[in-house]
């Protein structure tokens, strides 16, 4: 019996000991101005707390440039409840109609607080998508490339 509780204790305290950590975006391959996306925050295992401040996205003519946003497309809170998470978070990012057809990369810059110390650090994720006459159901994600 008090192998028993021991067991269902240790079992409760590492319930709790889980991080995540968003490791990369993924969005639509083709998105038609004017209309909104979904974009996927993608998280996995980590060994210490994350506290997950804020997502920017953005969106660069052709490559962009290195660790921008381009034009913002908006900003979002993630906060306690959407941090050290184990499944990804999704965003509604509308894209306005004023941006030009073609080949362009989305971004994001996720600003995090890392470990009991809450250092803080931006990592930024993208996405070469390409902006068309509609928005495709098949995802490109800065992990798979």
């Amino acid at each position: 019996m008090r192998l028993g509780r021991i067991l269902a204790v240790t079992a409760a305290v590492f319930a709790h000991v889980v991080s995540g950590i968003i490791t990369g975006i993924a969005v639509p391959e083709t998105i038609k101005a004017g209309e909104g996306f979904n974009l996927i925050i993608m998280t996995s295992n980590f060994p210490q707390s994350v506290y997950d401040v804020s997502v920017a996205v953005g969106i660069a003519p052709g490559s962009g440039f290195p660790d921008s946003l381009g034009q913002v497309l908006g900003s979002y809170y993630l906060g306690p409840e959407q941090s050290n998470v184990l499944y990804n978070i999704t965003k509604w990012v509308p894209l306005p109609a004023t941006i030009p057809m073609g080949r362009a990369k989305v971004s994001a810059a996720i600003t995090s607080l890392l470990g009991a110390a809450a250092f803080p650090v931006v990592n930024t994720y993208n996405v070469s998508i390409t902006v068309g006459t509609f928005t495709s159901n098949n995802y490109v994600s800065s992990l798979w490339g």
